[in-house]
């Protein structure tokens, strides 16, 4: 008797060529603050939510799109980052919270993240971040790719790195979250 059994991955090779593309362009924008570069990711119909913290709570806020223009504190902390490194799938890049870098330098991107629903679960009852398209859209992990660019500043920044979540929507990559909760706006 033959048995055979298949294995499904929610990423495939294009999957992972697109994410790759996409993190670079998106990256590249930010370091140069080219929001027309990371505006041809985000969906025009559920923009693109930033995750925060300020004074140790979770913080949530969603925009039409990237604007440099604006005043963003909580994102403005981020833009030291250099983006040495070559993309690697399924890694996990942790954040030593106490000492305020990164165990180890890197950028992973890691499909079928459940990031969003765990951050999600963290936000107090009364805010309802659930009911909003934006978390929704984000709840089925096989859809989501959780990206983390983990580099130690060498000079004197108040950040290091940068966190995005990416949410596969109608056959297509888009930036749904940029999460800068390792860094109290404080």
């Amino acid at each position: 008797m033959l048995c055979s059994f298949s294995v499904f991955k929610a990423q495939t090779a294009e999957d992972k060529k697109e994410i790759s593309i996409a993190v670079t362009d998106i990256l590249k924008g930010f370091q140069n603050k080219n929001g027309d570069l990371m505006n041809k990711y985000v969906n025009e119909t559920y923009g693109v939510g930033i995750l925060f913290k300020s004074g140790g709570d979770l913080g949530f806020v969603l925009n039409e799109n990237i604007d440099f223009g604006m005043s963003l504190d909580y994102i403005q902390k981020a833009w030291n980052i250099r983006n040495q490194f070559p993309v690697q799938f399924d890694t996990t890049l942790e954040y030593d919270v106490k000492n305020k870098q990164w165990k180890k330098e890197g950028l992973s991107a890691q499909f079928n993240s459940n990031a969003v629903n765990n951050y999600a679960d963290k936000f107090l009852e009364q805010y309802s971040v659930k009911d909003q398209e934006i978390f929704k859209i984000n709840s089925n992990p096989k859809n989501v790719v959780f990206v983390t660019l983990a580099e130690n500043s060498k000079e004197n920044a108040p950040v290091n790195g940068f966190r995005f979540i990416m949410t596969k929507i109608d056959g297509k990559w888009f930036l749904t979250l940029i999460d800068v909760t390792e860094h109290d706006a404080e």
